[in-house]
């Protein structure tokens, strides 16, 4: 295995590390990242998505789409941070609202991609993603998914500590040069024996 490996390993054992001891630093995280991701995809939509067919019904769901992602995101960023603890359960339901809003919308646009030479699987799967994503925000409580952001944490310490272990037992040995005194002429040959 490549020293890559090993590297990979220790970034998954500490990651899993930090699932276990903080989850809600981790559920805050997620947030945030969600929050970052809305904002980075609304201004896609905005800048390249909208002019992908000249459907005025299709620019204008993507327009409300995008604009809808940049302030989800923006509020995802900023509210947390200023209102703390109960934000963070109110925007994750908030989140979940807006993947399904969203993906509603996606599909809608889909719809009128119908009839364009365009390819449709990357915005069905982006779709789906976001509903199954918000089914889990939804359905599972705050509190159990405390518990399961720490089981994902005991698996990823777990996945971490095999990249390890494969690595230290799969590594090459190491031959030292070892010196060896040619009887007849009394030179000193190294080897590699």
């Amino acid at each position: 295995m490549k020293k890559n490996s090993l590297f990979l390993g220790v970034i998954l054992a500490v990651a899993g590390l930090f699932m276990l001891a903080w989850p809600e630093g981790c559920i805050k995280a997620v947030v945030i990242l969600l929050g970052i991701e809305a904002f980075l995809n609304g201004m896609y939509q905005l800048l390249y998505t909208r002019k992908l067919f000249p459907d005025t019904t299709f620019q204008y769901s993507v327009l409300i789409r995008g604009m809808m992602s940049i302030v989800v995101g923006l509020l995802a960023l900023f509210l947390p941070l200023r209102f703390a603890a109960v934000m963070w359960s109110i925007m994750l339901y908030v989140l979940a609202f807006y993947l399904l809003v969203g993906s509603g919308l996606l599909l809608f646009s889909i719809g009128k991609l119908r009839d364009s030479s365009l390819d449709r699987k990357q915005f069905v799967l982006e779709a789906l993603i976001s509903i199954v994503i918000a089914a889990i925000m939804i359905i599972i409580p705050i509190k159990v998914g405390t518990s399961l952001i720490r089981i994902g944490g005991i698996v990823i310490i777990l996945i971490g500590a095999s990249y390890i272990f494969f690595y230290i037992k799969n590594r090459p040995e190491v031959q030292e040069p070892i010196e060896v005194m040619d009887d007849i002429s009394g030179d000193l040959e190294k080897s590699n024996e």
